[in-house]
């Protein structure tokens, strides 16, 4: 099996891409749900926000306020640093435990959806990394039907993320979202068909499953 990141920009279409993806019966592990689900009560970096932060930013039944956090941290650098630390970590694991079901499970390759692929560092993992983007103007016009915001508060979001053309720069495959729906889709199709003619799985598959082999055949030396 081997890893796919895909990320792109606010309001570059990912959304489509994901759900083409699912239809098609890829794997993908979604960072957003597994941040969403490592804040829950109860959780160790629940604990952790609600001591770094306070009780101002959780509701009566103990849920963080993602909307109202997100606000403070958007224009407090230190204080996402901070957040950062926090769900970073946790997230990765839970990740990393998905990635891990799924190989055992025998997926030839698996989607990792992060938005901040790149600024996570996240692009270190995986072997692809697949980039959706779109021209600035529709990105701009999108998040602002989208979001129902003004031009310069969409404009301040896309500029508070990494450069889109940086990304681009960075990836091993893109999908255009200038288009049309349809047109969108078409080329997801075809990335999938093209992951799905490769032989990089298997030879990953193999080259573990030998590893695995040999450690336990120089253990059992030890054992009997």
């Amino acid at each position: 099996m081997f890893i796919i990141g895909l990320t792109g920009g606010i309001a570059t279409g990912k959304s489509t891409v994901v759900a083409t993806l699912k239809q098609r019966g890829v794997a993908v592990v979604d960072a957003d749900e597994l941040a969403r689900q490592v804040v829950e009560p109860g959780t160790s970096a629940h604990t952790k926000l609600r001591e770094a932060f306070g009780d101002e930013f959780f509701d009566n039944e103990g849920r963080l306020k993602r909307d109202e956090l997100a606000e403070v941290i958007f224009n407090d650098a230190e204080k996402r640093r901070k957040l950062n630390s926090i769900t970073h970590p946790a997230v990765a694991r839970a990740m990393l435990k998905a990635v891990l079901k799924l190989f055992l499970t025998g997926s030839r390759y698996v989607v990792l959806d992060i938005p901040l692929l790149f600024e996570s560092g996240a692009n270190k993992f995986v072997q692809k990394v697949l980039v959706v983007h779109c021209s600035d103007e529709a990105q701009v016009t999108r998040l602002m039907a989208r979001d129902k915001i003004s031009r310069s508060s969409a404009e301040a979001k896309i500029r508070s993320q990494m450069n889109i053309q940086t990304k681009i720069d960075r990836a091993t495959h893109l999908i255009d979202n200038n288009g049309t729906k349809e047109a969108t889709i078409t080329q997801v199709h075809e990335f999938v068909d093209k992951m799905n003619a490769s032989w990089i799985p298997f030879a990953v598959r193999f080259a573990i499953f030998f590893v695995v082999g040999i450690t336990i055949g120089r253990l059992t030396q030890y054992v009997f």
